[in-house]
């Protein structure tokens, strides 16, 4: 079986969807059609790994455009899953929580992730000037 996006994601970005100012998603409509490439992003990766100490992998799929807020979805047993972890990225190179972070802990979906955190942020962002462009 050759691995996928969650259908979520993958609903939201052939329709489109992909900018969500603050937010955009990494994939395209022709990048959700073939394998994920894993190491494509090795830094944020990384930096995750290492500042939450979690007991799982993960695959970034979103960043906020005017910070270092990523966004990943869960990788378990080599596969993609609907599950969404967020956090603002300090590249300290050390754990910046109190605990490492458990795969059971993670438990919001990509749809719970865009109601819950981006449709707010864009919500801030909305302006009259952005409608006159």
């Amino acid at each position: 079986m050759t691995q996928t996006f969650p259908i979520a994601y993958r609903w939201f970005i052939s329709r489109g969807l992909t900018r969500w100012q603050p937010w955009y998603f990494i994939d395209d409509a022709s990048s959700i059609k073939v394998p994920p490439v894993f190491s494509r992003n090795d830094f944020a990766v990384q930096a995750f790994k290492t500042e939450t100490g979690a007991d799982f992998d993960v695959y970034l799929f979103g960043r906020r455009q005017d910070m270092d807020d990523y966004a990943f979805f869960v990788v378990k047993d080599g596969i993609i899953e609907d599950k969404v972890f967020a956090i603002h990225l300090t590249f300290a190179k050390r754990l910046t929580r109190e605990t490492p972070l458990r795969y059971e802990q993670v438990t919001t979906s990509f749809a719970a992730w865009l109601r819950d955190l981006v449709i707010p942020d864009v919500e801030e962002w909305m302006n009259e000037h952005d409608l006159a462009r």
